[in-house]
């Protein structure tokens, strides 16, 4: 009886361990993540992005009024990237949701990280993509995607780039132009391009 006692207690203490383990490891922050200082919300960053899309559009509802073509310019800034990032992931979509998301604008890249709760889990995620023009129409190809210690299943890490990729896509922008340049400098998303009649 003691040996059988000792067996289930030994297991016990293993399950707990390494429970301790995967929690520990799911806490790690990702490795992109090292050395970023955080970008602050804020309901004035949200009103100010707003503001840009809403002269973009002007620019090319003018364009249609007057039947002659709109040079574009748009510069969009960490905060006001993190603002609608964190707006967006925080709804949650395909049974991932996802907090403290932020976005930074480093070395040509678009650096995304968010603890991401899936089934029940959370996970410190970050995202390294780069933002590219394809025929006139933005897109971001995500190049790496860090789980911190945890390794996850291709499926929870395809789920995860769902998430943020949604976040961090110009298509949800709307932009009404032709983007005919698309880079970043000094820490901002600067968008060039032309508003067609």
């Amino acid at each position: 009886m003691k040996i059988i006692g000792r067996l289930i207690l030994g297991v016990l203490v293993l399950v707990v361990l390494l429970g301790g383990g995967v929690y520990v490891a799911s806490q790690q922050e990702p490795g992109v993540a090292k050395d970023l200082k955080p970008v602050a919300t804020s309901s004035a960053a949200a009103q100010s992005f707003d503001a840009k899309l809403d002269a973009v559009k002007a620019a090319a509802e003018e364009a249609k009024k007057t039947g002659k073509a709109q040079p574009i310019e748009l510069t969009i800034t960490e905060q006001e990237l993190t603002t609608k990032a964190a707006a967006e992931t925080a709804k949650g979509a395909g049974g991932v949701t996802a907090t403290n998301t932020q976005i930074h604008l480093t070395n040509g890249n678009i650096v995304a990280t968010s603890t991401v709760t899936v089934s029940g889990i959370n996970v410190n995620v970050g995202v390294v993509a780069q933002p590219t023009v394809v025929n006139g129409q933005t897109q971001i190809v995500v190049k790496e995607i860090q789980t911190g210690a945890l390794p996850l299943p291709d499926a929870i890490k395809q789920q995860i780039n769902a998430q943020i990729g949604s976040a961090i896509d110009p298509k949800k922008l709307g932009l009404p132009f032709d983007v005919s340049q698309l880079q970043i400098v000094d820490g901002k998303l600067v968008i060039k391009g032309t508003a067609n009649p």
